[in-house]
């Protein structure tokens, strides 16, 4: 018997402790529990050793004693509670001793509405300031808690959260991510994910509860910023937060009423001031500069000697670039107008509609849109440069989409004008696109109709096919894919075919099926028709990064050895194939499988006769990316120079950025250089030029001539000294995002990098000598600045970080035809550079007296070097440079 009450009482005592822990929490109305409350804000570099003044954190700190008063409670259990901040403490936590009271923050209580650890509506009193408001709200989501292991969906002060809850012992584990707040406007990022922003952002309380209350909370809140194309730029925010319970006692403060809102009436009867029923989320200060303020056509009057295109390709360009930029995005239409028209930007017109374009602003752009006039048949500078500029739009808006297409739709006088605008929006499109909610919108469904309608009224005109193709291109639309093949198998000009296939680039591996796969092998092995070799070498590249089979790769090699007409063909596919391996693992794999085939592994299959290459290799190497350059040459049997292209990536862990593609094409010169003429030549008239894909985005083509009339000008007006050919402050990284931490405090992080570039070149051409020795520079800066930062009424706190350098590759060549096969050398060169590495820190608040900066440097130096292109080069420069 007496073994069977013990058992009941442990029983009983279990239970009990059972049903303790699982219950709720308990306020009890006309009591006043007093909590005091720590947090602060503090902002650093992720990597600083912290060793020095100047590698510490900087940020502010609030220390404050509240009461938390249950007023009300209904018949559900609901309770009113008000918070009345009582002493209010602003500090520095990197100079002790500097601190100020905040009046403000002690003046007017918030109200809100709590039951059992939940937070319903907050009444926020009118008078009260946005800042204040967001903190005591910071301080309101702590009381937000759920006494039992589990997951939901919680809206605080950061927004609409997920949260995890586990229960450790006597404590409670809060865990918080994946925050959305409706305070979005203003807020983009850049779809390039080299290019990109990578950011971290969670959230973590331990919770101890005494008797159905809140006893002490301990937290942050760590935010990590950094650049996925480098992560030492980086910045990191962290807000801590501590909250003790000091006592608990009888209060006055009882409101006996029906509802909430009598209560709500009675308190604004009694006082005198108005509420508003706010979202717990924290809300958005008004800025307005208060200190070194310019106007924007003071800032032109300043950095306007920065800005000429004799600087451009240059650090203190592009800074004066970004400086410029974040003037633009704050201003409007007619105070830009101004700017793009006044005397001080007169001699830099073209670069101030770099800044308008780059903006991405509907006031910047409809203030260049009515600087720049299409129309002008001959005057083409102006339309040029804001096209340019309009194709790396970072976060196109619908209307740069619907200008684009009306001014495609138009019969505009100039061609080149006309070509620009074609390619420019098949390069808006593409970046449109990355959000597929826009993708399926009206204005994408209208560019795809129109390119292909203007394609069929082209009526075979090579010129006008051409255009249209290269726009499909920069769009790299799947839609478009079952066109831009049937264009390439069905074309008679080798031109169209080539740069029908090169279209496919951007599409996507996924969309290329089984179906698109026999198209292009077809082509290859000229099942249908005779193509030309640098037509069937297209298809093979394309094939080669769409994981081939080793069925495929072994009858592409097979079918390469077995036509020796094409020779030049065999031995730029092997070149092609081997290189692609050294990067493609899988296609490594494969290649394997089939080099154990005797018919394949041997002599005659894997050593070809021709001067066609394939070539890639490191240009530079960092921790988080890599930059790696391509050297592809096709030539004809006669040895005369078909294609040649320069190709420079960036590869990252999980991805692979086309940076630069410099290519030269050449049909039809046997007939001019060389006594035997290749049977593919055969009719085909004598053409030269260049195309230039840049970050991606394919420019309009330059023709160097056109037959052999056309030759002897371009030999004639070869230009002996340097000429640009191409210039440009290009907007690369693009990325504006609000954090609404948890103690309610909000930083803003901002991250902008441009290119300046400037490509130029020269040519001496020798007809009786025979001989010719060109030049080509491709000279950038690359300015990088990113800010995570605090500002609100009480002060200012944050890091900035800036990275920039400049350099120059020169591409030389060398090509002596005197005799055939021709000698050619080729020569890439860059000199030593240097890496600025810039971190800067400050805080200031008024009760401060004085602000507190700090400023980091670093300088990486970096040899310069000559790039190995390939053997048969190597073999050649000796010969001909002694």
């Amino acid at each position: 018997m007496a073994f069977r009450q013990v058992v009941d009482i442990r029983v009983f005592v279990v239970v009990y402790l059972i049903f303790t822990a699982c219950a709720g929490l308990s306020y009890e109305k006309g009591k006043v529990y007093k909590y005091t409350y720590d947090t602060d804000i503090r902002f650093n570099d992720h990597y600083s050793q912290k060793k020095t003044k100047p590698q510490g954190d900087v940020g502010l700190h609030l220390s404050m004693d509240f009461d938390f008063v249950p007023i009300f409670q209904d018949a559900d259990g609901t309770q009113l509670v008000k918070l009345q901040v009582t002493n209010a403490l602003l500090s520095s936590p990197s100079r002790s001793g500097i601190q100020g009271t905040l009046v403000d923050m002690v003046q007017l209580p918030v109200f809100f509405e709590y039951n059992d650890g939940v937070v319903g509506k907050v009444f926020v009193v009118d008078a009260d300031s946005i800042f204040c408001s967001n903190v005591k709200k910071g301080i309101i989501s702590m009381f937000q808690l759920m006494t039992e292991p589990g997951e939901r969906t919680e809206i605080d002060v950061s927004g609409e959260c997920h949260v995890v809850y586990d229960v450790s012992g006597d404590a409670i584990i809060k865990k918080k991510e994946s925050c959305e707040n409706l305070e979005i406007k203003g807020q983009h990022e850049n779809s390039n994910q080299l290019f990109g922003v990578s950011t971290i952002n969670k959230s973590t309380w331990t919770y101890q509860l005494e008797n159905n209350l809140i006893h002490s909370v301990m937290g942050s809140n760590r935010v990590i910023a950094s650049l996925n194309i480098k992560s030492s730029l980086n910045v990191v925010a962290m807000a801590v937060q501590k909250l003790t319970l000091l006592s608990a006692s009888p209060s006055t403060e009882v409101v006996s009423a029906n509802s909430v809102e009598t209560v709500l009436q009675r308190i604004v009867k009694a006082t005198g001031h108005g509420f508003a029923e706010s979202l717990l989320p924290s809300g958005l200060e008004v800025q307005h500069c208060t200190e070194n303020c310019e106007k924007p056509l003071e800032v032109l009057t300043r950095l306007k000697d920065s800005l000429v295109s004799e600087k451009l390709a240059t650090t203190e360009s592009a800074k004066a670039y970004l400086e410029m930029l974040k003037t633009f995005r704050n201003a409007g239409k007619n105070t830009i107008e101004e700017v793009l028209t006044s005397r001080s930007g007169q001699y830099i017109v073209a670069q101030l509609i770099d800044v308008a374009a780059g903006a991405q602003t509907t006031g910047s752009h409809n203030a260049v849109m009515g600087l720049v006039n299409f129309e002008d048949e001959k005057y083409i500078t102006y339309p040029q440069r804001f096209l340019l500029a309009a194709a790396y739009a970072t976060h196109p808006g619908e209307y740069l989409v619907k200008d684009l297409m009306n001014l495609m739709k138009k019969p505009l006088p100039n061609q080149t004008t006309k070509e620009s605008v074609v390619l420019a929006l098949g390069a808006v499109i593409h970046t449109y696109c990355q959000d597929s909610t826009k993708c399926a919108d009206e204005n994408v469904q209208d560019y795809k109709r129109t390119v292909l309608g203007k394609l069929e009224r082209c009526k075979g005109k090579e010129s006008c096919i051409l255009m249209y193709l290269r726009s499909m291109e920069n769009a790299g639309l799947p839609d478009l894919l079952p066109s831009q093949l049937k264009i390439a198998s069905e074309a008679n000009s080798s031109m169209v075919a080539y740069i029908a296939l090169h279209s496919l680039r951007r599409i996507p591996q996924q969309h290329f099926k089984d179906e698109e796969t026999t198209a292009l092998l077809k082509i290859y092995h000229q099942k249908e028709r005779r193509y030309d070799i640098s037509v069937r070498a297209a298809a093979v590249d394309i094939l080669l990064k769409k994981n081939p089979s080793s069925h495929i790769i072994r009858n592409i090699l097979l079918t390469a050895t077995a036509d020796q007409r094409d020779f030049e063909l065999s031995t730029y596919v092997n070149k092609r194939l081997i290189d692609q391996m050294k990067s493609d693992n899988k296609l490594r794999s494969v290649m394997a499988s089939v080099l154990e085939d005797i018919w394949i592994n041997n002599y005659h299959v894997m050593s070809q006769r021709g001067k066609s290459s394939a070539f890639s290799s490191l240009l530079a190497e960092t921790q988080d990316t890599n930059c790696t350059y391509g050297l592809y040459m096709q030539m004809s049997r006669t040895g005369v120079m078909k294609r040649s292209s320069m190709i420079v990536d960036l590869v990252g862990e999980n991805s692979r950025q086309p940076f630069l593609n410099f290519g030269i094409y050449a049909e039809g010169l046997e007939s001019l250089l060389s006594e035997e003429t290749d049977p593919s030549e055969e009719g085909v008239e004598a053409t030269a030029g260049m195309g230039l894909t840049l970050m991606d985005v394919l420019l309009p083509p330059v023709e160097f001539f056109r037959g052999s009339g056309g030759l002897m000008s371009a030999v004639w007006n070869a230009p002996s000294e340097p000429v640009s050919a191409l210039q440009a402050n290009l907007l690369l990284q693009d990325h504006s995002h609000r954090f609404h931490l948890a103690n309610g405090l909000i930083v803003e992080l901002q991250v902008l990098g441009v290119a300046s570039i400037d490509l130029s070149g020269s040519v001496s051409i020798s007809l009786w000598n025979r001989n010719s020795k060109s030049n080509i520079r491709n000279s950038g800066a690359l300015v990088i600045e990113g800010t995570m930062k605090l500002e609100g009424d009480i002060g200012r706190a944050g890091m900035s970080f800036m990275a920039e350098g400049e350099a120059y590759i020169d591409f030389n060549s060398d090509v002596d035809f005197y005799e055939t096969p021709f000698k050619m050398c080729m020569q890439m060169i860059r000199p030593p550079l240097t890496f600025k590495h810039t971190i800067r820190k400050h805080e200031f608040a008024k009760q401060f007296g004085r602000g507190y900066r700090a400023r980091l440097t670093k300088n990486t130096h970096i040899t310069g070097v000559s790039y190995f292109l390939n053997e048969k080069n190597s073999e050649e420069c000796k010969v001909l440079i002694q």
